[in-house]
């Protein structure tokens, strides 16, 4: 399933708009979605689909994945793919002025404000008529400590 990602839905924080559009969709909202709704609401940080699930009783994992394409269809949250392993879900009310890092040694994850990123942004816009959005996947790279380390066998080999 492909999802269409939306821009953000700043009016679809209360659960009773979100409901209500998710029903306007055409989606029914009974018990089930309603707990995985409230669940992703209470959520400040990012989170994958199966952290979300093990958080809830008696909900299926397939569930969960979804509810979360159906409220990201709608904007209410985004996915990020942070390199391999799940994606990560993050509330669109919360994150729209945070990216990824990733190390591709450790796994470790690192959120940062967007605008680190601002003047690689110009730069594609003008001198590549490119509009960077950099939300959809993380920037994969090497934590200080792995990089470090990395350096020191390299020392040490050579």
């Amino acid at each position: 399933m492909t999802t269409v990602r939306r821009k953000h839905a700043g009016d679809l924080v209360d659960p009773t708009a979100i409901a209500a559009r998710l029903r306007a969709d055409g989606h029914t909202v009974g018990k089930t979605r309603t707990v995985i709704l409230d669940a992703v609401r209470s959520k400040q940080r990012a989170f994958t689909a199966e952290e979300l699930a093990e958080s809830l009783d008696d909900v299926h994992v397939s569930t969960v994945y979804r509810t979360l394409a159906l409220l990201e269809e709608i904007g209410v949250i985004r996915h990020i793919h942070l390199s391999h392993g799940p994606a990560i879900y993050e509330r669109t009310a919360v994150s729209t002025d945070v990216r990824h890092l990733v190390c591709e040694t450790c796994g470790r994850h690192v959120a940062v404000p967007r605008r680190v990123f601002e003047a690689a942004r110009r730069t594609l816009e003008r001198d590549y008529d490119f509009v960077l959005d950099g939300s959809h996947f993380a920037i994969v790279g090497r934590c200080r400590a792995c990089a470090d380390s990395s350096d020191a066998e390299l020392d040490a080999d050579g």
